[in-house]
């Protein structure tokens, strides 16, 4: 009877500690493509080219517009 117990109690930690790895590996696993994620959008922030803006005429062609420059 005894036996029984100690066999059913060393099976429950071994599912728990089998269980516990796994999902320990998952959140590494999440960690490192949040990570990735982050870094992906700091660079696509970082070399977003800068905007153009441009008119047309009523006639559809397009006029390139220069920023201007305040002193």
């Amino acid at each position: 009877m005894i036996g029984n117990r100690e066999e059913i109690a060393r099976m429950q930690s071994d599912f728990y500690r089998d269980r516990y790895h796994a999902l320990l590996r998952i959140l590494l696993i999440s960690l490192m493509v949040m990570v990735a994620l982050v870094f992906v959008v700091i660079v696509l922030v970082v070399t977003r080219p800068p905007a153009q803006y441009y008119a047309t005429t009523t006639e559809g062609q397009i006029i390139l517009l220069s920023p201007e420059v305040k002193k």
